[in-house]
């Protein structure tokens, strides 16, 4: 019961933590101020992954043509 109670403790402040996020992306947009980077849901995973993945699916596409 304790090791439930504790992964969820540890969602729950995962989840905070992206709430804010999004909470000041959207005041920043809102005010036309420079909206913060994207973070993940899991504070070790970095954008670098998603934007490798976006670079790939260019690369496929330019040699498609």
């Amino acid at each position: 019961m304790k090791l439930l109670q504790l992964a969820l403790l540890v969602l729950l402040i995962l989840l905070l933590r992206k709430l804010f996020w999004c909470l000041l992306w959207l005041w920043r947009y809102y005010h036309g101020q420079e909206t913060p980077d994207p973070i993940s849901f899991l504070p070790r995973r970095s954008g670098r992954i998603f934007d490798e993945h976006v670079r790939q699916a260019q690369n496929d596409g330019d040699r498609a043509k």
